[in-house]
């Protein structure tokens, strides 16, 4: 009955999902279908870098899921949703398992699990497909952790799941430590008697992650080992000081709080410059976001022996968020409802810790009946909440224009609207948004490239020329505004300028070059 629970629970909330398209980042896996889509590319795609070698980012595990998603179930992005929901469906069932193994518990672990099901924070992961990563990261570390549980640990079969976890994500890092509290809340014993008694199990954790740091090196490269390589646009926080990146990171920390609890104007896009970059620590959101990071720490130290379901849910928290919180070590963007997924398991089981104490402490049939339906408006209340919130992830228009509202100062929320009115044709609105845009900062290539096309549509071909231009010369350039360049000139029959375009295009095929001069020459004669 729990499990039928989560069902469907999961399909009334998110079962819209089947019905959405390919969104935002979504676009990475059409533009990659031909690798995807063929079972013949299954090696190659294991050693393909997610989606370009400079991004940084090496998860084999998730490209594969995307493969397997095309061949058996095909193009449409229904069957990638359904995936997703099956994905989601799985990590609540091993939150329950995981929860009633370790503290013995079974009411506890269904309220764990449940308030995690309905946390309107995870409609980016559930509801986007590319939420794919996150949805297998936490699957596979929960897996590892449960194989601790139990009385005979298989160390094969940890050093499998931990692989496939990293190789999904590279931040499922974070279970290598839980892994040990799981062992020390079980065992009871020292440290020391605990790493002997399995010392298998944790050679597998060092193989495994050893391993995967191998193949990222052979398929990144050392220049791209280390770390990702993005625009001011998408991570401001790349470019400050040590300092000023801890004290953002910590009011961001609050922001995720806040919208974990108060799951109000959830938003698509944290970009440059929605969350501007914060120097000082005397900030109030600076010292709150402290308070809750120091505070996990104390939790964990302070409540491991007597209240050890608290302290292990300060843990998820604490060693989840650690690797994308841009404290250590700066991620691809600055903020993202995505990057919490894994650390609001953490934040579930504390406050159903603290729920079900209210309800195990009830003097009576009264009290014991209040704080029931105090829990069942939450999970209402929560999952109304998520079942709203992810329709805006159906179509590319929808969430393009909401995130604009949420997100006002953001360059990409901007760009984005922008984009999402030249496809509905309303040429006025298209170029306000991206003028936005380029006010808040000229230096997003794709932002250029649109106001462009929406100058030439206009017929301001100069402008429209000037814009592409530029969209080339940043540091990140787009590409497609080479097209355009070709379009706009042969649309002038300026056949010069168009065949310099096209063979910067296609440098190694003189033949479609001329092919394509010579088929719009006839076309316009």
């Amino acid at each position: 009955m729990f499990f039928l629970s989560f069902f469907v629970l999961i399909f009334l909330i998110y079962g819209q999902s089947l019905t959405g398209g390919f969104v935002f980042d979504d676009r990475g896996i059409i533009e990659h279908s031909e690798l995807l889509s063929n079972l013949g590319n299954l090696k190659e795609t294991a050693l393909y870098p997610y989606w370009t070698v400079e991004a940084g980012l090496y998860r084999p595990v998730t490209l594969l899921s995307y493969s397997f998603n095309f061949i058996f179930l095909g193009s449409s992005p229904a069957g990638f949703h359904f995936i997703n929901l099956l994905l989601y469906l799985a990590i609540c069932i091993s939150i329950y398992f995981l929860i009633k193994k370790l503290f013995r518990n079974g009411w506890l672990a269904y309220l764990v699990a449940l308030l995690f099901l309905v946390l309107p924070i995870h409609t980016e992961v559930v509801a986007n497909i590319t939420g794919r990563s996150e949805l297998l990261a936490l699957l596979f570390s929960l897996l590892v952790l449960l194989e601790f549980t139990r009385e005979k640990v298989v160390a094969w079969r940890i050093g499998l799941w931990l692989l496939l976890a990293i190789g999904s994500k590279e931040t499922a890092i974070a279970a290598i430590p839980l892994a040990l509290m799981v062992l020390a809340i079980k065992e009871r014993e020292s440290w020391l008697g605990s790493v002997k008694r399995h010392f298998k199990g944790l050679t597998a954790l060092v193989v495994a992650t050893s391993l995967y740091f191998f193949m990222r090196f052979i398929v990144l490269g050392p220049t791209h080992f280390f770390g990702v390589k993005t625009s001011l646009i998408e991570n401001p926080l790349i470019f400050a000081d040590i300092p000023a990146r801890f004290a953002t990171a910590s009011s961001i920390l609050w922001m995720y709080v806040q919208k974990l609890f108060w799951p109000v104007n959830l938003c698509s896009d944290y970009s440059y410059n929605q969350i501007p970059v914060i120097h000082s620590f005397l900030n109030l959101e600076v010292i709150l976001g402290l308070v809750i990071l120091f505070g996990a720490v104390a939790v964990i130290i302070m409540c491991f022996r007597k209240r050890s379901a608290i302290s292990f849910g300060a843990a998820i928290f604490l060693f989840s968020f650690l690797p994308v919180s841009n404290i250590l070590f700066p991620v691809g963007t600055i903020a993202g409802e995505r990057l919490f997924f894994f650390p609001s398991l953490g934040f579930a089981l504390v406050v159903a810790v603290g729920l079900y104490a209210l309800l195990s402490k009830s003097v009576n049939k009264n009290s014991s009946i209040a704080v029931l339906i105090m829990i069942v408006l939450l999970l209402l209340s929560y999952g109304f909440l998520a079942f709203k919130r992810q329709t805006v992830w159906l179509s590319e228009e929808k969430l393009f224009l909401s995130a604009v509202e949420c997100s006002p100062n953001s360059v990409l929320s901007r760009s984005n609207a922008g984009a999402a009115y030249l496809f509905m044709g309303n040429l006025e609105r298209a170029a306000e948004e991206l003028e936005i845009s380029r006010a808040i900062k000229p230096i997003y290539s794709k932002g250029l490239n649109n106001l462009g096309l929406v100058y030439w549509k206009q017929g301001e071909n100069r402008e429209a020329e000037n814009l592409y231009m530029q969209s080339l010369q940043q540091e990140f350039p787009y590409y497609g505004a080479i097209e355009n360049l070709v379009l706009l000139y042969l649309s002038e029959r300026d056949y010069t300028k168009a065949r310099h375009w096209l063979q910067v295009l296609y440098p190694n095929n003189e033949k479609l070059v001329d092919s394509i001069i010579q088929n719009s020459q006839e076309v316009s004669d």
